[in-house]
């Protein structure tokens, strides 16, 4: 995903989760970011005929970020240890005029170089984090273990299934209220891809495996196809 302040990107998230679970959680809480509206409105459909506490509308809850310690705390980790490199980079990419924000061809050709590295990154920090072990806490009343343990054996941690089952029905009726994955940016992004594409093959250069390939053959597309006299 390009963009997380679209609605339709964590609605579809979210949806995609439900129909892998075949079920939607008990509740779910999120800020108070206009992105997360569809998200919120789902949920609280998919839970209008429960007979709990948190059924209908009480099925969905805005809270504030920040009130939120335990993954503010995941997340000020993540920008140190990982983050922080990346974006520090990209502003040097800018600083050094090597890449131009408002640049539409600079863009698309920094998303189609560096893409890839970072979701290779990404999974690697996920295959990490859910294969760490949580140690406990007092403050927290943290329940200690390995994630991927604590997800596919819960029982042997006094886990309860919060899962509430949601019919196929449901979730396609959602997936109408979604637009359409093919608009305008997707066919100019495609667009971009395909010229990329045929410069690689024909230049024979590499798909990168790392930034620092990544940024080589960002510098070498940009130059293909904006030639300096």
């Amino acid at each position: 995903m390009r963009s997380n302040n679209r609605s339709e990107v964590p609605a579809s998230l979210y949806l995609n989760a439900v129909r892998n679970n075949e079920g939607c959680p008990l509740i779910v809480r999120s800020d108070c970011g206009t992105e997360n509206g569809t998200l919120a409105g789902m949920q609280c459909y998919f839970r209008q005929n429960g007979n709990d506490q948190f059924a209908g509308s009480n099925a969905h809850k805005y809270g504030t970020s920040p009130a939120n310690q335990r993954i503010e705390s995941w997340w000020s980790h993540f920008r140190r240890a990982r983050s922080g490199w990346w974006i520090d980079f990209f502003k040097d990419m800018v600083a050094y005029a090597i890449l131009e924000l408002g640049n539409v061809l600079h863009m698309e050709c920094l998303w189609f170089c560096f893409e890839p590295v970072l979701s290779q990154e990404l999974e690697d920090i996920k295959l990490h984090w859910n294969t760490h072990r949580i140690r406990h806490t007092r403050n927290y009343g943290t329940v200690s273990g390995v994630p991927d343990v604590m997800f596919f054996l819960p029982q042997q941690f006094g886990a309860v299934d919060c899962k509430r089952m949601v019919s196929m029905q449901k979730i396609e009726e959602m997936e109408q209220h979604l637009p359409a994955h093919y608009d305008l940016e997707s066919e100019t992004s495609e667009n971009y891809r395909e010229y990329f594409n045929y410069v690689i093959e024909n230049e024979s250069l590499y798909l990168p495996n790392n930034a620092a390939e990544a940024f080589e053959l960002y510098q070498k597309l940009i130059g293909f196809a904006c030639p300096v006299d």
